[in-house]
């Protein structure tokens, strides 16, 4: 088997990046991540402009994101990973409070891959999560 990039290296270990400006979150997430049992790279931050920076700098394979937080709202943050080079195609997943169908359509429409409500079942998010990450590694296999 050639090697054509590094994510289709048999070793390769795909990365998780979970932003939310809450710990307990952040854990919770992390926890949910881990559960796959996919031997993930999981890397937290609670700053979207640091995560944005870091992302300029890393590859990643999904993004769990919240959509409220101090620095820069889900939809600021969704648009700067699209609209870039950091990750243009990579899987988000936004989890928010809101219950607003409105938000909700506009995530979606900036590029977001599934909006979950908090707080979020485990078992959503982690299936949701392992068929991203599956279909990734699907992806970089047979390119």
């Amino acid at each position: 088997m050639s090697v054509r990039n590094i994510r289709s290296a048999p070793t390769y270990r795909q990365t998780v990046l979970i932003i939310d400006d809450q710990p307990m979150v952040l854990a919770i997430h992390t926890a949910v991540m881990k559960s796959i049992s996919m031997d993930l790279r999981i890397v937290t931050m609670t700053d979207p402009k640091a995560a944005l920076e870091w992302l300029g700098q890393k590859q990643v394979d999904l993004i769990v994101t919240d959509y409220r937080m101090y620095q820069m709202d889900g939809i600021h943050f969704i648009h700067a990973v699209r609209d870039s080079r950091i990750e243009p195609m990579c899987p988000i997943i936004v989890v928010t409070a809101l219950k607003d169908e409105n938000i909700h359509q506009q995530l979606l429409k900036a590029g977001v891959t599934a909006c979950l409500t908090k707080p979020a079942r485990a078992a959503q998010l982690s299936k949701i999560a392992r068929t991203l990450l599956e279909n990734g590694r699907r992806q970089y296999t047979t390119q």
